[in-house]
């Protein structure tokens, strides 16, 4: 018997020497709860800066939007105010509605922005 625990023990050695990899905290991001998780998805996308894009008359806005409506396709706005920073402040998602001169946004993490047509200076498709 106490061949075969040695022998168990040197498999077990030759397992986590050479095949097992350790994922360190990623094997812990299971415990987090979603408004921590949520909270480090943000703190992340703020860390990337996004270059400001050129301004877009509120016609060519408008047609993007009334096409990535009806195609329920994915669009990048870029809004005409900066956060604190300097930062230009940027949402993506799909366009679920319009309503007078207010477009509504279905973000990523399912939120429904409206926003007036006037205060989005660059639109674009993903």
């Amino acid at each position: 018997m106490i061949l075969h625990k040695a022998k168990n023990e040197q498999v077990a050695a030759d397992f986590f020497k050479y095949h097992y990899h350790d994922r360190g905290m990623m094997k812990w991001g299971g415990f987090y709860l979603s408004d921590h998780t949520s909270a480090l998805q943000k703190m992340h996308a703020a860390e990337v800066a996004e270059a400001p894009l050129p301004i877009q008359s509120q016609a060519l806005i408008s047609q993007r939007l009334f096409s990535a409506w009806q195609r329920q396709q994915l669009v990048h706005l870029q809004l005409n105010q900066l956060e604190v920073g300097e930062r230009v402040v940027a949402v993506t998602g799909t366009v679920v509605g319009m309503a007078d001169n207010e477009i509504g946004i279905q973000t990523a993490e399912q939120k429904i922005i409206w926003l007036v047509l006037a205060a989005i200076k660059h639109a674009e498709f993903i």
